[in-house]
């Protein structure tokens, strides 16, 4: 906003010099008149420029107030967190790998965003916290330079994590359920970087809470391992499937083999039978054709 007013003080000012130099240029006309009347063009001119030029800002800034209004905190805040969520698992997993909305502990009526189904039966949840009202705090402290300021602002964003963490904790994480492990999802770099530069904040809560704090780009990392996960899974399970059909491969492969064999052996006893019959054959001809040559 503050860049805003400061373009606009600029625009004034140059308009304020060329109206000067409008003026100082008609002064040393022969024509005065003529001169005012072109001022009087220009002034106009320029003002219309400025109008456009104004109403241009304002409809820039109102999409950017109502991006604000939305990020500043509460259920808006939220849903942008989950939506972000929603479309990283989304992009990893199948439909049938993780629960949307779920009730991880029977009965408690506490559901978590997102639950991944692991290999060994159990449950990952993953639940988005966006504190974006505590860190637009933070930067307007950080822009005024106040450092009392800005060590309060921080302080507010390390309380609100570790209740976050503790929720977590306590509503969506349960021994034979789920993993002794969830994840605090932040849908945004920025906060997470003021996060880790808060001295031993992630170590705190992975320690009490069991819960890890991740951003969009290490959130996407951690469950494209996981999803490794589900592939080598399903690989060793399909190898013993591997196995048989290759034994049996093999199997049809050895008996192939021997009934070839068999079937040259059955060839070999063919043709000898052959050469006989053709041995026999020239016999016979040779003691008809010693009968002829007596007759004669």
């Amino acid at each position: 906003m503050e860049y805003i007013w400061i373009l606009l003080i600029v625009i004034i000012l140059l308009l304020g010099f060329l109206i000067y130099l409008n003026i100082k240029d008609g002064s040393q006309s022969s024509d005065s008149k003529e001169s005012l009347r072109d001022i009087d063009k220009a002034v106009e001119r320029q003002e219309a420029t400025l109008f456009d030029l104004t109403k241009d800002i304002q409809s820039f800034q109102d999409p950017l107030n109502k991006l604000n209004r939305y990020l500043s905190g509460g259920t808006l805040a939220g849903k942008f967190g989950e939506w972000s969520l929603e479309a990283i698992i989304k992009d990893i997993f199948h439909s049938n790998q993780f629960i949307a909305n779920a009730e991880v502990i029977p009965g408690s009526g506490k559901r978590v965003e997102f639950a991944i189904k692991l290999p060994e039966g159990l449950l990952l949840p993953i639940d988005a916290k966006f504190p974006s009202g505590l860190f637009d705090n933070y930067l307007l402290a950080v822009d005024a330079q106040d450092q009392q300021l800005v060590k309060k602002s921080k302080d507010d964003i390390k309380r609100h994590v570790l209740s976050d963490a503790r929720d977590i904790n306590i509503k969506y994480m349960q021994s034979g359920i789920t993993i002794e492990l969830g994840v605090m999802y932040i849908p945004s770099e920025s906060l997470m970087q003021l996060i880790d530069s808060i001295a031993n904040l992630r170590e705190e809560i992975f320690r009490d809470h069991r819960v890890l704090i991740m951003g969009p780009n290490s959130l996407a990392a951690y469950l494209i391992s996981v999803h490794m996960g589900f592939r080598t899974l399903a690989l060793n399970e399909r190898a013993s499937e591997i196995m048989q059909e290759f034994g049996k491969l093999k199997k049809e492969f050895l008996n192939f083999g021997g009934s070839t064999e068999d079937l040259q052996k059955r060839a070999d006893a063919m043709l000898k039978a052959v050469n006989e019959h053709a041995t026999r054959e020239r016999q016979m001809e040779k003691a008809i054709k010693n009968m002829d040559q007596l007759e004669s």
